[in-house]
């Protein structure tokens, strides 16, 4: 798919894909500076209830989350913004740190947000085409 916008902060790679799907190809260490300037992204794209995002992150050159921007986002983060979720590449410790992240969240709000963990950017994509088919058949 075509890219209609980017940004970058630090060594993060985010752009939009169609009008709804934030890709995010993190590298290296994700700050509390990057964390709080995605947080910024989410709100400047009107993300929320109405308009929903799906958001899929290309960890394989993450080196993870440290406590500070975990809890940033625990505590920022809202599941009404997302469709759904889907991480890639991501080590098997930062994918139980990712699931537990996700947990206090879907918690803390009272709503639930669908994740999904892939092995490449091909399977996340036929994931997201997948979720797209079944929200669209699915009644109202």
């Amino acid at each position: 798919m075509a890219v209609l916008r980017e940004w970058v902060f630090g060594t993060q790679r985010v752009s939009l894909e169609d009008s709804d799907i934030l890709w995010i190809k993190v590298r290296g260490a994700f700050s509390e500076t990057d964390v709080r300037e995605l947080v910024d992204l989410f709100h400047e794209l009107g993300a929320g209830p109405d308009k929903p995002l799906y958001l899929v992150a290309d960890l394989s050159s993450s080196e993870g989350l440290s406590v500070a921007p975990r809890k940033y986002l625990a505590k920022h983060l809202s599941p009404t913004w997302f469709r759904a979720v889907c991480f890639f590449g991501a080590k098997r410790t930062h994918r139980e740190v990712l699931r537990a992240l996700v947990a206090v969240v879907n918690f803390t709000s009272g709503t639930r947000v669908e994740a999904e963990f892939s092995d490449s950017e091909a399977q996340a994509r036929a994931w997201l085409a997948s979720h797209r088919r079944r929200q669209a058949a699915a009644p109202r």
